[in-house]
């Protein structure tokens, strides 16, 4: 078999790259095959469903007759804004092109980036969650606005009742934010690794991995997201830079 992070072959019960060190057997070996086969499947749907609404308008969509000519000037400013603007939904669009580009220029054969099919199933998926949980909640919001009202008007208040529904709440919150956010962590870890990986065909090196990505994403947690922005600006650089090798290698060689 082929390790899915250096793409060197290694004997079938490897459980760790003697080339690169990633975990390829085990049970996070497993999980993450799981995860990457289930992101293609979810993935190759909506792409089918896009190219169609494309090809509706224009019967050429998607048909470049070669190397097309890939998209270098990815600002991540404009990223921000837009994706403010839009409350998010600018990202989904921005995620769908970013993976067909990284795709093209990283040539992989080892690994396909997934595009917005798998973020769009992970968000519904949390907004269930937390519909659901919002409802199963409804006596913990009725328990705290009563002891609030209790304290306003003197009354004694239940404050061991207090700290458990807010316990709840919290416990809820968590749950759902875990649903909403681990799947955009794995995604952009996996891309800033393959973006380094492949670096290389075009003789340059990346020094920023996926480990770089998930550290920025980490602290993003603590330090109201500036952490997760700082790892997209990562990832937009670094794709911007493989973007323009394959423009100079294939586009620019293919006009001459």
């Amino acid at each position: 078999m082929f390790c899915r992070n250096c793409g060197n072959q290694i004997d079938d019960n490897t459980k760790v790259c003697p080339y690169c060190g990633a975990n390829v057997g085990g049970a996070f070996g497993d999980m993450e095959q799981a995860i990457d086969s289930v992101s293609s499947r979810v993935d190759e749907e909506v792409n089918r469903a896009i190219d169609s609404v494309g090809q509706s308008f224009n019967p050429n969509y998607g048909n470049y007759g070669g190397p097309r000519f890939l998209k270098t000037d990815r600002s991540f400013l404009v990223f921000f804004l837009l994706n403010l603007i839009t409350c998010g939904i600018y990202g989904f669009f921005f995620i769908h092109n970013l993976a067909k580009d990284v795709n093209e220029a990283c040539r992989d054969p080892y690994e396909t980036t997934p595009g917005v099919g798998m973020f769009i199933l992970t968000w519904l998926i949390a907004s269930a969650v937390g519909f659901v949980l919002n409802m199963l909640n409804a006596p913990a919001r009725t328990a705290i606005e009563q002891a609030i009202w209790q304290a306003q008007n003197g009354y004694s208040v239940n404050w061991f009742g207090l700290a458990n529904s807010y316990s709840t709440l919290m416990l809820a919150g968590t749950i759902t934010s875990i649903i909403a956010g681990f799947y955009p962590l794995y995604w952009r870890f996996k891309l800033g690794n393959k973006l380094q990986r492949n670096a290389q065909q075009y003789g340059m090196v990346i020094p920023e991995n996926g480990s770089t990505v998930l550290i920025w994403d980490i602290v993003g947690i603590v330090c109201c997201c500036l952490g997760s922005w700082y790892a997209w600006y990562i990832l937009l650089k670094n794709t911007n830079l493989m973007c323009m090798a394959y423009n100079n290698k294939y586009v620019m060689n293919n006009q001459n």
